[in-house]
């Protein structure tokens, strides 16, 4: 009379695991051995009434047309054809598959090459169009989103709180959100950042605090934040996901949850679902999208030939304007992709205190796991008492050991209990303990054990959160 039945597990009948639903997006400047630009995972004929016959590939347009046009260099005048020649350009109808009214129509064909009318800024007309290759060159497009991002309202906008600090993110959130924004819950929720945190240099860059609530100018901001259930957090990190505008009916649209790699369970219970309100600006939402994007360039790049690029990070010294499109070598792409995807894996620099992630899992399966958490400690106990002297001494925190007036008593040394939750997040997102070994040669530079040569400065220039910037004198325009 006590028992339930068990839970039922999720209908995944929607998402046949035998079909393989990719379309390849390609460059028509470049031969078709070596032109693939975009790679994208096709799901919505499953979720749609108007599905595209047995082969079960379908993509909205409107989301292949933007992920096209971001990577181009945010041109949204570009259209989708299946033939690699233009034969006249863009007035030659029978060339033309999709373009920018065609958006809310669904791609069913396995190939589609992503042409561009001629840019009139551009004095090179016979060289194929060129490119941004990541994230971190990419320029937001302030004021100048793509028309269906334009149209589409946010996602009932809900009243900020009135006052917040910085420390207290995950509480305004908690006032704000109240639930996880894809699934409603209240319970297994932590902060989730849009435009990540690893990014903040780009964010600062890119003038984006204008978007922020109030006049902070950091990333851990509400306006960039949002409660997602652990799970999703993860997956929203991955990246298996992003948000984006799709039709609702024939004169509205919502933002819903795109996903962007297999997953029978989540194409079941999540893909194309409209989100829960929340607080997040449409151009936060808009650089997620990118920041999504780019790394499925990365094979494009590493196509072994030149590739034209165009750079935001690369100024002219004599008159501060951004340098024109450049052929780069295929070892400067390699280069530029070896970066990127460093920079990408490393585990995240969270600063944010324990409490920044909402407490709410399960505390049986917290009793569990603490014996091995507890023997971990004692054999990493050092090493994090090391690693937080030396955090305060190289970024000049203050070194006073009176709590403030948040901190708990107990809580009295606050740099070794944040280097452990730390250490706890790192081990979640870096499974492969790459910031284990970080962490012991750096407790070892520290202590005199290692010295710093001219092979070790950049190494641990970027454990303390600096950036080497890409070495681009070489390079040739």
């Amino acid at each position: 009379m006590y028992v339930r039945t068990p839970a039922t597990p999720p209908n995944t009948s929607l998402a046949p695991p035998s079909q393989v639903r990719y379309i390849i997006f390609r460059h028509p400047g470049y031969d078709d051995a070596r032109n693939v630009l975009l790679k994208l995972f096709a799901p919505d004929a499953s979720s749609s009434s108007s599905s595209s016959g047995s082969s079960g590939i379908g993509l909205h347009a409107g989301y292949a047309l933007t992920a096209c046009g971001i990577v181009a260099g945010n041109r949204w005048d570009g259209w989708l054809s299946e033939h690699r020649h233009r034969y006249g350009g863009r007035d030659d109808s029978t060339r033309i598959t999709f373009c920018a009214a065609d958006r809310d129509k669904m791609l069913d064909n396995h190939s589609y090459y992503f042409h561009l009318p001629h840019d009139d800024d551009d004095e090179d007309t016979r060289s194929p169009y060129p490119i941004v290759p990541t994230f971190r060159e990419w320029p937001f497009p302030h004021d100048q989103l793509p028309p269906s991002w334009t149209r589409t309202a946010p996602p009932e906008l809900l009243e900020q709180p009135q006052t917040y600090s910085v420390s207290g993110l995950t509480t305004a959130l908690r006032q704000r959100d109240v639930t996880c924004r894809i699934t409603g819950y209240r319970e297994g929720l932590q902060t989730a950042h849009v435009c990540p945190q690893a990014e903040e240099d780009w964010y600062l860059r890119n003038s984006m605090p204008r978007y922020n609530s109030g006049n902070s100018d950091s990333v851990d901001n509400p306006a960039n934040a949002l409660l997602l259930r652990a799970d999703l957090h993860i997956a929203f990190d991955k990246p298996s996901f992003v948000f984006v505008p799709k039709p609702a009916n024939v004169e509205s649209q919502q933002f819903v949850l795109h996903l962007l790699e297999p997953s029978q369970e989540f194409e079941s219970l999540y893909h194309n679902r409209a989100m829960q309100s929340l607080g997040v600006s449409v151009e936060l939402l808009f650089a997620r999208l990118a920041w999504t994007i780019f790394p499925l360039v990365a094979g494009f790049l590493k196509g072994k030939i030149q590739r034209r690029l165009r750079l935001s990070t690369m100024i002219n010294k004599a008159d501060g304007a951004e340098m024109a499109a450049f052929f780069a070598s295929a070892e400067q792409c390699e280069d530029l992709v070896s970066r990127t995807s460093k920079s990408r894996n490393a585990s995240p620099k969270k600063r944010g205190r324990p409490e920044d992630s909402v407490r709410e899992a399960d505390t049986d399966s917290s009793r569990e796991d603490e014996h091995q958490r507890s023997r971990k400690r004692r054999r990493r106990s050092n090493s994090v008492q090391d690693l937080a002297t030396m955090e305060e001494t190289s970024l000049g925190a203050p070194s006073s050991n009176v709590p403030s007036p948040t901190t708990p008593v107990s809580f009295q040394d606050a740099a070794c209990l944040r280097q452990e939750w730390l250490h706890e997040e790192r081990q979640r997102s870096n499974p492969s303990h790459q910031w284990e070994e970080e962490m012991a040669w750096a407790a070892g530079v520290y202590k005199g054990d290692v010295t710093l040569g001219e092979t070790n400065a950049e190494r641990w220039l970027e454990f303390n959160g600096g950036e080497h910037p890409p070495n681009k004198e070489h390079w040739s325009y």
